[in-house]
């Protein structure tokens, strides 16, 4: 069992990375606490960068001016996030909401779907453009609407990383795969015949480097005739949430800082292991109150 010590004595050997996360952000509203804590894929990656391993993280996405998404940004400026690129919209903030099982296991009951940032698209100019050159690595993912700009990033000399959940359709990964450095993919369910069909695809269609995650079942990396495994760190578990975003920011970091894949890995490990220690994704919750209710009951609604 590792200590929380131990995990960030680990982490401190890795060189601080350049990461920006660019997309998704939400509040994760824990309807059990009446809390809501800062969260989002490409937020989380931005934010762990910073709190496990330091060095320059930015967040460019679109943000509400609710109370919600004035939190979300107290918090970036807070741990030294910059968003200075980052939009602000006026509506409430992506907000998801998630209740506490009679077993312990944390639950994904709805969301606002992206309140804001729903129907609208990042549109990256040239300052977009210039501040993304500014970052050694990239990171953005399926929930982003950034599809579309995955190529004029490539082009301007991005390494871009890619979030793909799972489920994620075969014509997505086709379409994104050759823009992408290192793609991401939760494999819980995926049998190892399916886990190496997924990676042949991802390959196949071009991308550098693919990484599917399997929770307590460790993780796997494929690279053109090469496969790498890693195990979990057994920890004392307070929250699982943005474990597997943590995962994605060691691997990040160790691989900006040069280390080959296999290393990665065991940085990656340690990294989503440190995340169990946290509530929330990275702790920082603002009370989630009437305003969070009637944002959920509001979709309910209207679904």
């Amino acid at each position: 069992m590792y200590t929380t010590e131990e995990l960030q004595a680990a982490l401190a050997a890795t060189p601080a990375p350049s990461l920006l996360g660019i997309g998704d952000n939400v509040l994760d509203c824990y309807l059990h606490e009446d809390l809501a804590y800062p969260g989002g894929n490409a937020l989380n990656v931005a934010a762990y960068s910073r709190l496990f391993f330091g060095g320059t993280a930015g967040f460019l996405g679109i943000l509400g001016d609710d109370r919600f998404g004035v939190h979300l940004q107290g918090v970036l400026d807070e741990i030294g996030v910059d968003r200075s690129r980052a939009r602000t919209v006026h509506g409430a903030n992506g907000m998801a909401f998630v209740s506490l099982d009679a077993d312990g296991d944390r639950r994904f009951v709805a969301s606002n779907r992206g309140g804001v940032q729903e129907g609208l698209r990042l549109r990256l100019g040239a300052d977009d453009l210039a501040y993304i050159a500014g970052f050694t690595r990239v990171h953005t993912s399926v929930y982003s609407a950034l599809d579309g700009e995955l190529a004029r990033l490539a082009e301007n000399g991005a390494r871009i990383s890619y979030d793909y959940s799972d489920d994620v359709p075969v014509n997505v990964v086709r379409r994104t795969a050759a823009h992408v450095d290192i793609g991401f993919f939760s494999g819980g369910t995926l049998s190892d015949t399916q886990i190496e069909d997924l990676a042949k695809l991802a390959l196949g269609s071009g991308m550098g480097c693919a990484v599917v995650t399997q929770g307590s079942r460790g993780a796997h990396a494929f690279t053109p005739g090469v496969r790498n495994e890693v195990g979990v760190r057994a920890v004392e578990v307070v929250d699982a949430l943005g474990a597997g975003d943590a995962f994605i920011t060691g691997f990040l970091a160790a691989r900006a800082s040069g280390a080959d894949i296999a290393a990665c890995l065991e940085t990656a490990a340690t990294a989503g292991a440190l995340a169990c220690t946290l509530r929330g994704a990275f702790g920082y919750p603002v009370e989630a109150g009437e305003d969070a209710q009637r944002q959920m009951l509001r979709r309910h609604k209207s679904a």
